[in-house]
């Protein structure tokens, strides 16, 4: 049964997360990659049609991201119905290859309960596998849900743990969250402001080097035109 009542802020957002992820991080290792590759060139292209015969062979070869792309394109309806059970079943087929940013959607999913019943244990747990996979976004999203107390026990000193993984990745958010953490103190964490310097230090850091790729004078600061 296919499902036409959905919100097109998610939509738009399960898309992008979905395909962007498959555009950047896609990779061949195996000569059955092609029709994944001829899959993202037509999608490029607007070919929808193409392209989800292409991923469709490409899943069938269990390559997790054309089951990821698929479900996209069936959570928000490109280049087909939108049929959210539908998307929700390749979402968990690229899961279940350890594919993170499958693992990270479908937390996302089931701590909003907007299309799924609600249920912040299997949330978690799907996000911490992706998390130790390495996935920024997951490793951020259980900051904060550990750092709020979003529908799970606040627990600073856990949300510092994944702060510190997105922030080896390179992520400034988690490094601005942790130079706050340490410079408030915030639940059974106390103020450090040795160690909230050292994450302000690495903050400004990158981005001077941010700038520098970027062409800018090292100490540029974007300002908002009122």
């Amino acid at each position: 049964m296919k499902s036409t009542e959905h919100s097109p802020f998610y939509a738009a957002l399960f898309l992008i997360v979905g395909l962007l992820s498959v555009f950047l991080f896609f990779k061949p290792e195996n000569p059955f990659a092609d029709p994944m590759k001829e899959g993202l060139g037509a999608y490029r292209k607007k070919d929808y049609k193409t392209a989800m015969i292409r991923f469709k062979i490409a899943e069938s070869l269990r390559i997790p991201e054309a089951s990821f792309a698929l479900g996209a394109m069936h959570f928000s309806g490109t280049g087909t119905d939108v049929d959210i059970p539908q998307a929700l079943s390749y979402y968990q087929k690229a899961a279940e290859l350890n594919y993170a940013p499958a693992m990270t959607t479908l937390a996302m999913l089931y701590m909003n309960g907007r299309f799924v019943p609600k249920n912040a244990k299997k949330a978690v747990a799907l996000a911490e596998k992706a998390a130790q996979l390495n996935d920024v976004e997951a490793q951020i999203m259980l900051a904060g849900w550990f750092e709020n107390g979003t529908l799970v026990e606040q627990d600073v000193p856990s949300a510092i743990r994944y702060y510190e993984m997105a922030a080896r990745n390179g992520n400034i958010n988690a490094k601005i969250a942790l130079s706050v953490i340490y410079k408030d103190g915030k639940g059974s964490v106390t103020a450090n402001p040795y160690t909230a310097k050292r994450w302000s230090d690495s903050i400004q850091k990158q981005r001077k080097l941010n700038n520098l790729f970027q062409n800018l004078p090292a100490d540029y600061i974007e300002t908002v035109k009122p």
